[in-house]
């Protein structure tokens, strides 16, 4: 109930603006309406103006109960239920109203009344429709489909999470569920909403609750610096192990990572090479006739070896000319390209670098709905590879390898590389989902490939056994980029994260309205901090719950108790009487709190071990180089005049969002361990842009500076 508050207030303040000027314009206007039909239209906007007066009513009466107590404490709003029957009956007499304004503007002579006085009733029921349409979309935002079932009935809750599940994808992708194609589909929403259920099971919580559960934990991970020197204390003392360089392959450095990062940024084609040169970008591209003479745009070859090769692009090769643009890539190199992109199948090409006497299998990232359902069909699929059996990893990536693994067969893509370049090595990249599906395209190849070498760009988190990462230390290295999530993501993860979400909503005592407003307000005005000062109001450096709620301040808070009694005269019984109250009220709340905690750790710890139980733990492949910022930080300048400057780039043409960054950077051989926990930061999403990654990798070879 407390998410109806923000969209509550909206429809209040619209509902507001809207009622005093039609207030206005019938008092004023009050003669115009002696016209045909006179007691219709006189009922119709006196009924309207009572329907609306009545509507901010009700409206303000939720507003103010939905801003009572906590995300945890709902016993303040449970009165709201009534209200909200008002509000649902009031919206039926309106929709009624609305009807009686369409016949009478279908049966009226409009000669015979003024045209401002037809206006006005088509604006009304204009105003209607469009208020109706707003409550229809909350409540298809804000309604649990599943809060009200009960918490053994798994299978009813994994069929309604199902069914909206595939409304959402199917209107989305425009799939056409009769088709036997997609039982991949219905399979991949089988998996998801059974990983939703499980997500959301116990705790009773909403995307919202989420979220606010999120801004409180931001604050545990606002100093980068103070994390980098706590891990390296942890390496000292032995909790955590990272590979030894002097035994890793002379391949695995950064000066390898930054020279092939092109190949994986650049399959994502005309979309990236359009974000990063911005119109620049759109007018080469999309424009490409009206600009041949220009000197960065080039025509394809007429070889037919390069023409016949490329699949899935459009008819003047937008994929293909923007994938040259991003990685220098010469026609004759390209043995093929395929730009399809379904469920299990992502765009990927296969060419060879003459300067590294290397044959690339470079493969695209996310970047499409379709590669959404691939990421969160997450549950395990089970493979072998040598003497390793069963081995776990992650069903969607697993499925996109093998259909890719099989296009290469079939066309012999490998043979026709090799059978120019004999001497040549085997190299696979990719970046996010395309990193992950490099990994396990690799070891596929590797018994036919023994020297096969793998670059995972920001892969994700849980893709493979620990057993098959232990495997890949040899031919495997990932490069992951400061407080990216992709690599931190797992089935686990997500739930580790889930329980520290249940501890911290249940330690603070803010409303849900007050956190959401203040985390905005820094947003908008403070993007480039870490944290904003609401941070250290909500939760406290250490960890523990802050002392959101006044009551607990002004009686916890120091030895003001004992002050009071000092200052007091011994007479003074009623000052006596008071500290004893407080005294009294203090330990009322602290056991309340502890039989709380106890009750909700209770709660955290069968969640997570149903979660182990269902879910093995998967890993990052191979050894993991890990980059970090250092030195200084970007100058802090508001959120609004950040997108100004971003727009105003974008239109003349300036630069791209990357020139902005100003970081120094350094780097390491981390431990798998490091990446078990999810960082709740500002940049666990702009880290895991490829653009980031590549700006990142760009400043060591620049300075060749190859620390790794």
């Amino acid at each position: 109930s407390d998410d109806l508050f923000y969209p509550g207030l909206y429809e209040l303040i619209g509902r507001s603006c809207w009622f005093l000027p039609q207030l206005v314009y019938y008092i004023k206007f009050q003669q115009e309406f002696q016209c045909a039909e006179i007691d219709l239209l006189h009922l119709y906007y006196i009924g309207f103006m009572c329907l609306i007066m009545c509507i901010i009513i009700v409206q303000l009466v939720i507003v103010v109960i939905s801003s009572l107590g906590t995300i945890t404490n709902t016993e303040p709003r449970a009165r709201i239920k009534k209200y909200l029957y008002m509000r649902i009956a009031l919206m039926c007499a309106e929709m009624v109203w609305s009807f009686i304004g369409i016949v009478w503007l279908a049966k009226i002579n409009w000669s015979a009344c003024s045209k401002l006085i037809n206006f006005g009733v088509f604006a009304n029921i204009i105003f209607c429709w469009i208020a109706f349409g707003f409550i229809v979309a909350i409540l298809v935002v804000l309604f649990d489909p599943i809060s009200h079932l009960p918490e053994h009935d798994v299978t009813t809750k994994r069929h309604v999470l199902y069914t909206r599940l595939k409304s959402l994808f199917c209107f989305c992708c425009c799939v056409n569920s009769g088709n036997s194609r997609n039982q991949h589909y219905e399979n991949s929403y089988r998996q998801i909403s059974a990983i939703l259920e499980m997500m959301f099971r116990g705790g009773n919580l909403t995307p919202s609750d989420v979220l606010a559960g999120i801004v409180l934990l931001s604050n545990k991970e606002k100093d980068q610096f103070r994390r980098e020197t706590k891990i390296q204390r942890q390496y000292q003392l032995n909790r955590l192990s990272r590979p030894d360089e002097h035994h890793l392959a002379q391949w695995m450095s950064i000066n390898t990572a930054a020279y092939f990062i092109k190949y994986a940024v650049a399959t994502y084609s005309w979309p990236y090479y359009i974000y990063m040169n911005n119109l620049r970008g759109f007018r080469e591209l999309c424009c490409f006739e009206c600009c041949l003479g220009d000197s960065s745009v080039h025509a394809l070859d007429t070889d037919e070896f390069a023409g016949g090769f490329i699949r899935g692009d459009t008819k003047s090769q937008r994929n293909w000319r923007a994938f040259k643009f991003l990685s220098k890539v010469k026609d004759c190199d390209l043995v093929y390209a395929n730009f399809t992109n379904d469920l299990f199948f992502v765009p990927f090409c296969v060419l060879v670098d003459h300067v590294k006497k290397t044959v690339v299998i470079t493969i695209r990232g996310t970047l499409s709905l379709r590669d959404v359902i691939t990421d969160i069909t997450a549950e395990c699929e089970y493979f072998d590879i040598d003497d390793l059996r069963n081995q776990p990893c992650h069903v969607g990536i697993h499925n996109t390898a093998v259909n890719i693994l099989n296009e290469l067969k079939s066309l012999a893509l490998l043979e026709k590389a090799f059978e120019k370049n004999p001497d040549y090595d085997l190299l696979v990249t990719g970046h996010s989902l395309g990193a992950g599906t490099a990994v396990i395209l690799a070891l596929k190849l590797k018994a036919q490939y023994e020297n096969i070498k793998c670059i995972a760009y920001s892969p994700p988190g849980g893709l493979i056994s620990t057993a098959l990462a232990d495997y890949t230390k040899s031919f495997v290295m990932s490069v992951v980029l400061g407080d990216d999530i992709v690599p931190r993501l797992s089935l686990r993860s997500v739930h580790n994260l889930k329980a520290d979400i249940l501890k911290v909503l249940h330690a603070c005592n803010l409303p849900k309205y007050k956190i959401a407003w203040k985390y905005s307000v820094g947003f908008i005005w403070n993007c480039d901090e870490d944290q904003s000062e609401m941070d250290d109001d909500l939760v406290s450096d250490d960890g523990n719950e802050s002392d959101c709620d006044p009551l607990v301040n002004s009686i916890s808070s120091g030895d003001s108790s004992k002050m009071l009694l000092e200052n007091a005269k011994p007479q003074s019984k009623l000052v006596e009487v008071a500290i004893e109250a407080a005294s009294t009220a203090k330990q009322l709340i602290s056991d309340l709190d502890r039989q709380e905690k106890k009750k909700v750790t209770l709660e955290v710890k069968q969640m997570m071990n149903t979660v182990y139980e269902t879910y093995p733990e998967l890993q990052l492949p191979g050894n993991i180089l890990y980059i970090y910022r250092v030195g200084a930080r970007s100058r802090k300048r508001s959120q609004v005049g950040y997108m100004c400057s971003k727009v105003v780039c974008c239109l003349c043409n300036l630069g791209s969002m990357n020139q902005i960054n100003d970081s120094h950077f350094d780097s390491r051989w981390a431990s798998r361990d490091e990446f078990r926990k999810i960082l709740i930061t500002k940049r666990i999403l702009i880290d895991h842009f490829p653009n980031a990654l590549e700006h990142s990798l760009k400043y060591f070879y620049s300075n060749q500076t190859f620390l790794a």
